[in-house]
């Protein structure tokens, strides 16, 4: 059973921080705990995080919170209200040093607005995870029949304090009619009770009504928020706002001056706001605007708010889901299919497949008999193993009699059509009769537990790709005779070679390919290169159109990763590659690496193979746009966004869909209808549902957190989910075998990520997009 995550909330109950925290618990279906000593020290915990409840001062705070989060032992994650501003004056800094320390302790970090991201982002060198989800919106009541306020009151709806904005409204009414009254609708802010009076003061002064409520009980909130006559928030220093919130589930159109916060709330919720200009003078321009036309601080019945409560809580719920541990699942016959590619989750097998070895040769008889004099040492079991050579047209057939009584030896060729090892290698393939394929050149030497360190993993991981160690030496003058002495130390060993420093920093940089990504295809080298037969025989071998040296083991490589296939690098499973490396024999022949490029980039969807704004057949990126409800012109706007992105192909799917495009008279050869048929080549999957508009480097946005699956919220009225190729390959592989549906085995080992739209850079549209020019 999941444990759930705990939400921390300390406080008293009626602060806006601690509501919001007992509202997104309920929500999520998870406890409450106040206070922080009671929090067992095991359980996955939120903290709901300002510096005004966690001390005295903000140092006292974030010593706090560091204290607490270093004592725990499982994943602290922390939604940060309040976040540190310029306008804080003197304690702008104090406080941005408290905010760096809590954030620094955080497995993951929320806050409540982009505006706030944007805050951070100017004032710490953000390397952590930081998502935002919006302060939810509670139901909007109904609306009343005749939308009249039933006082001419202007209503200010939070804490009193310093920068909230009464001190300005009192001021922007001196334009207003004398009976119309000011209300204040909360209690003062601990330390700022003075203020009620002062605020009382000054109105007397200027000859107006002024009332406090004091602090307002939820049951009786809306019915004070629908009485007054013109709803204000004018907080200009606001980075997340309850109480704009509470007005707007009121059934309220608040006026709130434009600032980047604002404008966030108005892409995200349409229409909910009236926005003026940010000073007293539009305010009080706004305010007489509203006493004359009421109705227009109502909601309008068709517009949509984000987010509900629900939707806020799905998006919580997706982060916790997230820092849980995942685990591996076994297989009936008692292997192992793995997260990600957490190759360490699988627990080692006890058994011994049958190995077939596999080695592509053309004119190397000495080479290879060194390989298969070192095969005959191998500590894995002889009776186990078959050796494959496939030769690649060589005039002679390689000699390997010599080898028969002590190996399993078969050998097939093929014609000299060129220099074809991803031929030949298939060839030998194909008679293959062992679980296990393990490829070596015919000029790579094996270490005696070379097979038995590559057959360890791929014995209980069946859709692993495994790398050896390739080591390079001198083997001049070495015959099959010397091998044994080599290896058992009794004679010299030949010298040795540079190895290549970029594989071994990638290996180390990726923890032996633990945490391999869509770019470690790279590290993949034929020549030390194992699977299973039946991932080989998925994948479809390598790819026979290359001819000549180079390129078909990062081809298939790519291939295998997108079809879900597990990296991993085995530094002990160690093979003796005969002279330097490729680059170090020919001095970086140029032109022969550029025509490698050139097969490769058609083939391969890694931005770094294409940069030159071409369009290939298969592209990185398939969008299926979802017609349903569309006009022509809004299926324009958002299919014209998308192709923003240059390696992207759309396919229109849904009602009239071919209809509403014949509109637009084009004839763009990434633009196609229906659905897209086998997208496995490709990177990601990305599904467009309702108006949705994608800034100039959205997709590339989201392709960069690294999701594989991934579902975008676009304010209330549209959605986005990615899902990559390997995230659908892998769980379609073994959803059978283990009993369970698609996309639970998709989300058990890839995770499922959920955020809102602004954070890439993706907006609600409209219906009726504005087309002229």
């Amino acid at each position: 059973m999941t444990r759930p995550t705990l939400h921390l909330a300390l406080g008293p109950p009626e602060h806006g921080v601690v509501r919001c925290a007992r509202e997104l618990a309920a929500a999520t279906a998870n406890p409450v705990i106040s206070d922080i000593e009671q929090v067992p020290l095991d359980a996955p915990i939120h903290v709901h995080f300002t510096d005004r409840l966690f001390g005295r001062t903000a140092t006292e705070a974030a010593d706090a919170f560091v204290d607490f989060a270093r004592r725990h032992r499982a994943p602290v994650t922390v939604t940060v209200h309040d976040v540190p501003q310029p306008s804080d004056g003197h304690a702008f800094e104090v406080r941005t040093d408290c905010y760096r320390r809590v954030i620094d302790c955080a497995a993951a970090v929320v806050v409540s607005s982009m505006h706030e991201r944007l805050l951070l982002e100017d004032v710490m060198d953000l390397q952590h995870d930081v998502r935002v989800i919006p302060l939810p919106i509670g139901r909007t009541a109904p609306p009343l029949e005749d939308r009249v306020a039933s006082r001419r009151v202007v209503g200010v709806l939070g804490f009193v304090y310093p920068g909230k904005g009464h001190e300005e409204v009192l001021g922007a009414m001196t334009s207003l009619d004398s009976d119309v009254d000011f209300l204040s609708i909360g209690s003062a802010s601990p330390g700022h009770e003075s203020m009620i009076g002062e605020l009382a003061c000054t109105a007397d002064q200027l000859d107006r009504s002024f009332v406090s409520t004091g602090f307002v009980p939820d049951d009786e909130l809306d019915e004070v928020l629908r009485s007054v006559a013109v709803p204000v928030a004018f907080h200009r220093h606001v980075s997340a706002s309850g109480s704009i919130n509470s007005w707007i589930a009121a059934g309220r159109r608040p006026l709130v001056p434009r600032g980047r916060y604002v404008e966030e709330m108005e892409a995200n919720s349409p229409g909910a706001l009236w926005i003026h200009e940010n000073s007293v003078e539009g305010l009080a321009t706004a305010m007489a605007e509203a006493l004359r036309h009421p109705d227009r601080t109502w909601q309008k019945d068709d517009v949509v708010t984000y987010p509900t409560l629900g939707q806020a809580a799905a998006l919580y719920r997706a982060l916790f889901d997230e820092q849980r541990v995942k685990t591996a699942d076994r297989l009936p016959d008692g292997r192992w299919v793995v997260p990600g590619n957490r190759w360490d989750l699988a627990e080692t097998v006890d058994r011994d497949p049958r190995v077939s070895v596999v080695i592509p040769y053309f004119r190397q008889q000495r080479q290879l008999e060194l390989v298969l004099g070192a095969l005959t040492l191998q500590s894995y079991p002889a009776c186990r193993l078959q050796v494959i050579v496939a030769d690649d047209g060589s005039p002679e057939a390689p000699a390997v009699d010599g080898f028969r009584s002590a190996l399993d030896i078969t050998v097939v060729r093929q014609p000299d059509l060129g220099f074809r090892a991803a031929a030949a290698r298939n060839l030998g393939a194909s008679v293959a009769d062992g679980e296990i394929l393990c490829f070596l050149d015919a000029d790579t030497v094996p270490e005696p537990r070379y097979i038995a360190e590559s057959v360890r993993l791929l014995a209980s991981l069946p859709d692993a790709l495994a790398v050896g160690r390739r080591r390079h030496a001198d083997l001049t003058g070495r015959a099959a005779e010397d091998v044994a002495g080599w290896f058992g130390g009794e004679s010299a060993a030949p010298p040795e070679l540079t190895e290549p420093q970029w594989l071994r920093d990638g290996y180390r940089r990726s923890r032996d390919l633990l945490d391999a990504d869509r770019r470690s295809y790279r590290y993949i080298i034929s020549a030390v290169m194992s699977c299973s037969r039946e991932l080989f025989s998925e994948i479809g071998g390598f790819d026979e159109t290359f001819v000549g040296y180079g390129g078909e083991d990062w081809d298939f490589a790519h291939r295998a990763y997108d079809a879900g296939a597990v990296l991993a690098h085995l530094p002990h499973a160690v093979a003796w590659h005969d002279g330097p490396e490729w680059a170090e024999r020919t001095g970086g022949d140029r032109e022969r690496k550029n025509l490698e490029a050139l097969m490769l980039s058609s083939r391969i969807t890694d931005p770094a193979a294409r940069t030159h704004g071409l369009v290939y057949a298969v592209p990185e990126i398939v969008v299926v746009v979802d017609s349903t409800g569309h006009s022509s012109a809004s299926l324009l706007v958002t299919v014209g966004s998308v192709l923003h992105e240059t390696d992207c192909a759309v396919w229109i799917a849904g009602p009239d869909a071919a209809q509403l495009r014949q509109r637009w008279g084009d004839i763009d050869p990434r633009v196609h209808l229906g659905r897209p048929g086998d997208a496995g080549r490709s990177h990601i999957v990305v599904h467009v549902r309702g108006f949705v508009l994608f800034g100039e480097q959205a997709l590339r946005r989201m392709l960069a957190i690294g999701a594989d699956r991934l579902t975008v919220d676009v304010g209330g009225i549209g959605s986005v989910e990615l899902r990559s190729s390997r995230s659908n390959a892998r769980a379609a592989r073994w959803a059978g075998a283990l009993g369970r549906e698609h996309q639970d085995v998709a989300e058990s080992l890839f995770g499922h990520v959920h955020r809102t739209g602004l954070e890439f850079g993706i907006s609600p549209g409209e219906q009726q997009p504005n087309l002229a020019w």
